[in-house]
């Protein structure tokens, strides 16, 4: 076993010497990509990609459509007149093609009374 660490230590001062020899001429050391040799033929500059969350897009909020105060009046009356056929709240959202928050907050805005059941 001692004679291993022997040729291993000889083995490292050789390195030693040889990098003292390298950067005592003048040479610096160079960073190689690996897998790639520094006499690779067509390699300018190969770039890392970088790795994690940095390369994944952000979800886009939410913005919801814009209802004005003139298309609030007119679900408003659209509602009342779904009330009035007989239908549920939640019938009429489909029927309209609105979202149950929406005319939730149009019944509370408006201070109708349209429960959910009927």
């Amino acid at each position: 076993m001692e004679q291993a660490f022997v040729e291993a230590a000889k083995r490292q001062s050789g390195l030693e010497a040889a990098k003292a020899a390298f950067f005592a001429s003048g040479g610096t050391a160079q960073r190689i990509p690996t897998g790639i040799g520094k006499d690779s033929p067509g390699i300018a500059a190969v770039v890392k990609t970088p790795y994690g969350y940095r390369n994944i897009e952000a979800q886009k909020a939410k913005g919801g459509r814009m209802i004005t105060q003139e298309d609030r009046d007119k679900i408003a009356v659209d509602l009342m007149n779904c009330k009035a056929a007989g239908m549920t709240r939640n019938k009429a959202c489909k029927h309209m093609g609105i979202s149950t928050t929406l005319a939730r907050k149009i019944v509370a805005d408006y201070s109708l009374d349209y429960p959910t059941k009927a």
